[in-house]
């Protein structure tokens, strides 16, 4: 049967993912792991490709004058999503110091997950020891300037190139800007893409193509879902909400019409009609519909749970896609998040950060690495080893990537659905604020409060909490 040509709609046979946990987001953060660029055309779909080899990263030297001196920079990063993303690290970040004649020397130091990072940056700043530089959640933009912790990077992104900043996607600038100001360049970036099983839409007698909406998404479920007497051995759908729930129910509170947060960082809008809308609709997959398990799903587990064929379809980061496609045995298809009203997803993952308090010359080299870390190059070939979204537009013409993504059109749904993305959760104490959130949501999923009722006092819990915190 021949594959639809549909819209942010794509698939493919097995490839690499990376998935299990891109859950809490930092310090006063908790992870996840998209906004408005111009959109390119989503490619349409395409017969499975045998797939291409994964090779580590390898940094382009960034172009700026040798250092005096040898430096040595500490280097803190998360990992957020499940796979072999340290030792990517490891060999991107050995990668530069072998280009930099003994001058320049980093070491990396895997420092948790993101809520683990950001607290162990926090404390060593306050112990006058912070890293020099650091991959942090995105969004933990307010909560990293309420400490004075990061240095704006304006002047040294200029000194580059003219065009640095604009390269990248502005959907991943909204979290990386503070006040007019570049405080973060994106790195390991990510967005809620929607997985499903054709080879089980076939067999269930379905056309092969994605739900686009919420209704499809229900109608699709219900013939996807199976049973052997009372135990399911396949649900329909499945919808994470362990860890970092706060974001992946972003998507679904944007699709129903409104974010949970504005650009200020001291409003939340955590029990609008949309929100309750959107946790109902949870509860009714589960509860009237029956064709997804009740109660919290555990966000590491699900992608597993989807290559074995224990659910048809599923919302996870597109940072667990290499994950994936290298462990399923059937076709994966990607498409946008279906909608209510409107297609939507909050973007994820981390930022690099250069630290205040650390000398001249670390910040310089510092600079060097984050540059080269994030040249297109590297970061074409870090999204072909992980699955993240490459985040510079210049990434899509890289001949290795543009290779990659002709035999894996998975690649680009996340890109294509940048133009409707919007941004994560991220305020004035972050931390507190998403685990209201994720604590109402899993609160109204265990039967313990209504969904309304759930909303509401996380809202008026947040209320008090950023009444300080002013425009």
């Amino acid at each position: 049967m021949s594959w639809p040509a549909s819209r942010g709609r794509t698939s493919i046979s097995r490839r690499g993912f990376l998935a299990q946990g891109a859950g809490v987001l930092l310090g006063t953060a908790v992870l996840a792991a998209c906004s408005s660029p111009t959109p390119a055309t989503p490619a349409a779909p395409t017969a499975a490709p045998t797939g291409a080899a994964s090779v580590a990263a390898t940094p382009t030297p960034a172009a700026t004058q040798p250092t005096a001196q040898k430096v040595e920079l500490t280097f803190f990063y998360p990992v957020g999503v499940a796979g072999p993303l340290s030792k990517i690290i490891d060999r991107m970040t050995g990668a530069f110091n072998d280009q930099q004649g003994g001058q320049i020397k980093v070491t990396p130091v895997y420092s948790g997950d993101y809520l683990q990072t950001l607290s162990k940056a926090q404390t060593a700043l306050q112990a006058g020891k912070p890293p020099d530089v650091a991959v942090i959640n995105a969004a933990a933009i307010f909560a990293l300037n309420d400490m004075q912790a990061v240095v704006p990077l304006d002047d040294l992104a200029k000194a580059t190139s003219a065009n640095f900043v604009d390269d990248f996607f502005p959907a991943f600038l909204q979290d990386s800007r503070l006040n007019g100001s570049l405080m973060g360049v994106p790195f390991q970036r990510s967005t809620l893409v929607f997985y499903y099983n054709p080879d089980a839409f076939k067999a269930a007698g379905l056309d092969p193509k994605a739900p686009t909406t919420w209704d499809e998404v229900v109608q699709a479920a219900q013939k996807l879902v199976q049973r052997q007497g009372d135990t399911v051995t396949r649900w329909g759908v499945s919808f994470p909400s362990s860890g970092s729930a706060y974001w992946e129910f972003q998507a679904l509170a944007i699709e129903a019409g409104q974010n949970v947060m504005g650009d200020a960082g001291n409003k939340v809008f955590f029990n609008t009609e949309a929100a309750v809308t959107a946790l109902q609709w949870l509860l009714d997959l589960a509860h009237q519909y029956k064709v997804m398990a009740s109660g919290v799903i555990d966000w590491g587990n699900l992608p597993t749970d989807f290559a074995g064929g224990k659910t048809a379809m599923m919302y996870h980061s597109t940072g667990s896609l290499s994950f994936v496609l290298k462990q399923a045995n059937f076709t994966v298809g990607v498409a946008f998040d279906p909608k209510k009203k409107q297609y939507g997803s909050p973007t994820g993952g981390g930022n690099f950060y250069l630290f205040k308090g650390i000398p001249a010359a670390n910040r310089e080299a510092g600079w060097k690495f984050i540059t080269a870390m994030t040249s297109p190059e590297s970061l074409a070939q870090w999204s072909i080893d992980t699955g993240y979204v490459a985040p510079r537009k210049s990434c899509y013409d890289v001949p290795v990537y543009k290779e990659y993504t002709t035999k894996t059109p998975q690649a680009l749904v996340a890109r294509d659905q940048l133009q409707y993305a919007q941004r994560e959760l991220g305020t004035h104490q972050m931390a507190q604020i998403q685990t209201l959130l994720s604590n109402a949501i899993q609160a109204a999923l265990t039967g313990k409060q209504s969904p309304r009722d759930a909303l509401s006092a996380a809202q008026a819990q947040a209320d008090q909490i950023l009444a300080s915190f002013k425009d």
